[in-house]
């Protein structure tokens, strides 16, 4: 790849510019705390670009295939964007008392409240960043051990189901999901999987193989509507009203269109790549990627902003805002993580880099 996303220059302007609308998000919030909201909603979106690529990474090295030399570059260089995703966490860690009501409330004793209490929340985030920071680190500095990314899956899935639990479900401390963990897991791997299709599609050489990549996403797809319908599923059938009524708040005023917008922008594209012409062609399945990005973020935005309590135009501004700068500074550092580890490729195409038996 020799001049990887976009030129140097560009994408340091790409990241000013999102840097400056992150800023007013922030300012916004200044005026009505509750638009942080928005910042919650950006942060979880674009946070699933490391996060997805994370452990799309630790599953290259136990699943080998052309999906593998397709995708490995980009999914290596998003690790390299962990570290904003805990930046742009800090805001948050200051506003907790703002976007959760146990904060200021505490649900009660025992163990449900010593779990959730300020103090331990933050030491759970911090725990789970940290172990994601090195696991990354041991598979960017070890690429052919298999052994990092078995351990490492099971260490992510456990960390990462608490993480869930605090940023998601504690919205509504009375919500209750063993599936949850999973289920935006499943988000985050297919914003993943999207966002550096997308850029290889668009910005990067030419694929050899369209189709493997199309597969990869459609596979993806299928997971994700795996866990958001057995979810549904089980919490619906039990007929608990603590989950009855937090699907029943997800489905009023403008956010019911917003649900079948979610599965149609899912499902539609997945329909669309078990057709071998579509699935291969780059137009179409950067099209598809777009349209899985735009749906992605609808759903985010579908599970944190019904709990905000301010004003909706505000949340609404901030979510934007934010969306937007983050984004930008996302799409300027993966420019930038590429440029410098141009080796990866080259070790790849020379050899150097061995790759487990097929």
């Amino acid at each position: 790849m020799n001049e990887p996303l976009f030129p140097a220059p560009f994408s340091r302007n790409v990241g000013f510019c999102g840097g400056l609308s992150a800023g007013l998000a922030l300012c916004l919030a200044l005026f009505e705390p509750t638009a942080l909201f928005g910042w919650l909603t950006a942060f979880l979106f674009w946070s699933s670009v490391p996060l997805g690529a994370l452990c799309l990474v630790m599953m290259m090295r136990l699943i080998s295939g052309a999906w593998r030399d397709e995708l490995g570059q980009e999914a290596e260089a998003a690790l390299l964007l962990l570290p904003l995703a805990a930046l742009a966490l800090i805001p948050l860690l200051f506003a907790l008392p703002v976007l959760y009501g146990w904060v200021k409330e505490p649900v009660g004793q025992g163990f449900r409240g010593i779990y959730l209490s300020r103090g331990i929340f933050v030491g759970r985030t911090a725990v789970f960043l940290i172990a994601a920071g090195g696991i990354a680190a041991l598979l960017l500095m070890r690429r052919r051990s298999s052994a990092i990314g078995a351990l490492g899956l099971i260490a992510f899935m456990i960390l990462h189901t608490m993480f869930a639990v605090d940023w998601v479900m504690s919205l509504d401390p009375h919500f209750h999901s063993s599936g949850l963990g999973l289920y935006l897991l499943s988000i985050e791997t297919v914003i993943a999987i999207a966002f550096l299709l997308l850029l290889k599609l668009i910005a990067g050489p030419p694929p050899n193989n369209t189709d493997i990549l199309g597969g990869v996403l459609f596979c993806a797809l299928l997971i994700w509507a795996y866990f958001a319908f057995m979810q549904y599923l089980i919490i619906w059938s039990t007929n608990f009203p603590p989950g009855v009524l937090w699907y029943e708040h997800r489905a009023e005023g403008m956010w019911s269109p917003v649900e079948y917008a979610i599965g149609t922008l899912a499902l539609v594209p997945a329909l669309l790549l078990l057709f071998e012409p579509i699935r291969g062609d780059a137009r179409w399945l950067a099209l598809l990627c777009l349209s899985t990005l735009l749906g992605k973020a609808l759903e985010v935005a579908w599970l944190v902003l019904p709990a905000a309590s301010g004003p909706p135009l505000v949340s609404f501004a901030a979510t934007v805002l934010a969306f937007a700068g983050m984004g930008a500074v996302c799409l300027s550092a993966m420019a930038a993580a590429l440029r410098i580890a141009p080796r990866i490729g080259r070790e790849r195409s020379e050899g150097k880099v061995r790759h487990e038996p097929r």
